[in-house]
């Protein structure tokens, strides 16, 4: 962490990259995938977005580089969740201040963030900054078109030129939003069980929101299960008969693997949208309500078969 604060002194000198130098576009960072999609969909031909992440990393372990942090120095606008759910972007937001900082999840209450309360046994804590509190934020679609609004106002605010586009735009990805929070209300509304069992913790506001319960085999910061929490989990699932458990796409599953084998369950596909995989990226169309879509199927199975 020490490294990187250094590497990044070197980008406060640095000046924006202005609209003119960039095809008249604004230039966006953005930190895990449903905000770039958000962004991109909402900006439409006006901006370019890009992520800060490269595909199928996993985020609670990842540092940027100098090179990473000069280049987002030179954007329009850098949107992340907030300074407490992403350390590693507030150091980011604090060397780029001179720009468009967009912390979206900042104005959220207390109470409606999530703490984190995986109680593992840590023989050794990474280096990497963690968050107090759950920082999957990302997947509640409540939660995101409050987001998408924050884009949307940020957006005009930058480029006022544009705005009945940005508008309009904007109130499409919000019913399309508002689409994904029935779907997820129709499929909670009677479940045939209350737990689903996943790779690690990423679904816990989706759990909150919707009145069910999730069962990380990893932390929420991805750290691994004692001996003991694996021991309890499988005759947990035993007891239970849960036909599923839930694997994500860029979380290492060796310890799912043991899980399912040991409780004869089936693996099925839930992707946490923190970054894309090299063959999500080859799909032109892949965005957050596509992989939102999948995410439905896969819970209301979890859930109701």
């Amino acid at each position: 962490m020490k490294k990187l604060m250094i590497l990044l002194v070197a980008v406060l000198v640095l000046g924006a990259c202005s609209k003119e130098e960039n095809n008249g576009k604004l230039k966006v960072y953005t930190t895990v995938f449903p905000f770039k999609s958000m962004t991109e969909q909402i900006g439409g031909n006006h901006i370019e977005v890009e992520s800060i992440y490269p595909n199928g990393i996993d985020i609670h372990t990842y540092e940027p580089t100098q090179k990473d942090a000069l280049e987002i120095a030179k954007g329009d606008m850098f949107v992340y969740s907030s300074d407490e759910l992403d350390p590693v972007a507030a150091k980011i937001a604090k060397t780029v201040k001179n720009k468009e900082v967009l912390p979206v999840a900042a104005g959220l209450e207390e109470s409606q963030l999530l703490d984190h309360h995986h109680d593992h046994d840590h023989e050794h804590e990474h280096e990497h900054s963690e968050s107090a509190q759950d920082p999957h934020v990302w997947l509640d679609p409540v939660m995101n078109k409050t987001f998408a609004q924050q884009i949307k106002n940020r957006l005009i605010k930058l480029d006022p030129e544009n705005k009945n586009e940005y508008e309009a735009n904007y109130q499409k990805l919000a019913k399309d939003i508002d689409e994904i929070d029935k779907q997820m209300k129709d499929i909670t509304k009677n479940p045939k069980r209350d737990t689903v069992y996943i790779s690690h913790e990423s679904i816990g506001y989706l759990a909150n929101r919707y009145h069910f319960k999730e069962v990380g085999v990893s932390g929420m910061n991805n750290d691994e299960p004692s001996q003991q929490e694996i021991v309890s989990m499988i005759n947990d699932i035993r007891e239970l008969k849960p036909p599923y458990i839930l694997y994500e796409q860029n979380i290492p599953s060796k310890i799912t693997d043991i899980i399912k084998e040991k409780t004869d369950t089936q693996a099925l596909n839930f992707h946490n949208m923190s970054v894309l995989t090299e063959e999500d990226s080859q799909n032109r169309n892949v965005s957050y309500q596509s992989l939102m879509k999948k995410n439905i199927e896969t819970l209301n199975k979890a859930l109701n078969e």
